[in-house]
């Protein structure tokens, strides 16, 4: 995968994806792959249906080609690692969690001895499940192997910036050496939310005003990284602008489709959202915009509630935690059960910390009446030094002070 590729896709970073659940039944217990557990008080016999997988998606030609091309050669490396970047990235751009899976399957027979980049796709795929320890451990060992390997450091940077240490992802920003403009966003992506925040956008501004300046492939990427800016100094209008260029240059982006969604939302531009988010897979994200623009709206959004609903019912009851973020947002903003979005909010904030985890946080712990549960959030944005405006963090401080 090219470094241009690699680029275009860390902004859509964990773009919310498509519940594709499977029920793994061993001996009458069902499996948790994420807890390495079982889901205790559930016996099944392995005749139970636990769910029907269902998915509309189809692969696109030239993937089922390059799959054809890996069966037909089981021992040709660079065959799986074709279909296996084709495999990650048509799953990303379908918001389909089951198909970037595959990617794992395809490379499995080489990871007994891989190539850096063997382990690199590998960890691509975990990153999108939400497997980050597993991700990073792919990570370091293809780093091991090729210490130059620009796509391994970058996304291993991504992860860092997700989780919320932004001191380490800046650091691993830094040794992007062999490419100079992929390390600048790398590390304004990591500083977003801290006091370089400013800095980074006069530098931002400046950059793209110069042609020359910035290989072009990169700009969508800078363009985005201003909307996020503006979005975090509660500067909406000025946000959906630089979200509206995103999506023109890449319209596949589905990260960037969301937040502008979420920016029409706050801004009483309900009405624009559906258009916005018409040809969008139907991730949970999707559909919870569509649902609250519907709600705001006064429209019919029965079909979109109850296909959540039992989304989110059978992840709760098969102890699933990778789409914690989006089950917080809905039991707090539709289903309207405070206590259970606080509960998922705070499963989510154990695995990532990104802007829109701590706003969910605390949105969470102030709806539940348990101010309290949101000190996490202050914890970090200290030991960060987050200063990002729209958290409103002074205003927690007060809550919670004595």
């Amino acid at each position: 995968m090219t470094v241009a590729a690699t680029t275009a896709s860390t902004r859509t970073g964990f773009a919310m994806i498509l519940i594709i659940a499977v029920a793994v039944v061993v001996l009458g217990v069902i499996w948790n792959p994420t807890q390495d557990g079982v889901l205790k008080g559930t016996s099944l016999t392995p005749e139970t249906v636990v769910a029907r997988v269902q998915s509309d998606q189809t692969y696109p030609d030239a993937l089922r080609t390059l799959l054809q091309t890996t069966r037909a050669n089981p021992g040709d490396l660079a065959a799986a690692k074709a279909a296996a970047r084709a495999t990650i990235n048509a799953g990303r751009d379908a918001g389909d969690s089951r198909m970037v899976g595959a990617s794992l399957g395809i490379l499995r027979p080489f990871l007994a001895t891989p190539d850096s980049e063997t382990l690199y796709l590998a960890a691509t795929a975990r990153q999108y499940q939400h497997d980050f320890p597993g991700a990073l451990k792919l990570l370091d060992q293809a780093l091991e192997r090729d210490p130059g390997d620009v796509n391994a450091r970058l996304t291993r940077a991504t992860i860092q910036t997700v989780e919320g240490r932004f001191t380490t992802a800046e650091a691993e920003c830094r040794a992007l050496n062999a490419a100079p403009g992929v390390a600048f966003l790398c590390q304004a992506t990591a500083l977003l939310m801290t006091a370089e925040a400013p800095a980074l956008e006069q530098r931002l501004t400046l950059i793209l005003q110069q042609p020359g300046l910035m290989d072009p492939g990169l700009q969508p990427w800078a363009i985005g990284l201003l909307g996020e800016l503006a979005q975090l100094n509660n500067e909406n209008p000025k946000a959906r602008d630089y979200f509206q260029q995103v999506l023109a240059a890449s319209p596949k982006s589905l990260r960037d489709r969301l937040i502008l969604a979420d920016l029409m939302l706050q801004d009483g531009l309900a009405d624009q959202v559906a258009p916005l988010l018409k040809d969008a897979p139907a991730t949970d994200g999707v559909l919870i915009r569509r649902v609250l623009a519907a709600m705001s709206l006064n429209t019919d959004s029965t079909t979109d509630r109850e296909d959540l609903a039992k989304r989110f019912q059978l992840n709760l009851d098969l102890g699933l935690t990778a789409h914690a973020r989006e089950e917080a947002r809905y039991f707090l903003e539709i289903a309207r059960d405070p206590a259970l979005a606080l509960h998922r909010a705070q499963v989510n904030w154990a695995m990532q910390h990104e802007f829109e985890d701590a706003q969910l946080l605390i949105a969470a712990a102030m709806a539940a009446g348990q101010p309290a549960a949101a000190q996490p959030v202050l914890d970090w944005a200290a030991d960060q030094k987050v200063t990002a405006p729209a958290l409103q963090l002074d205003d927690l401080k007060k809550r919670l002070a004595p």
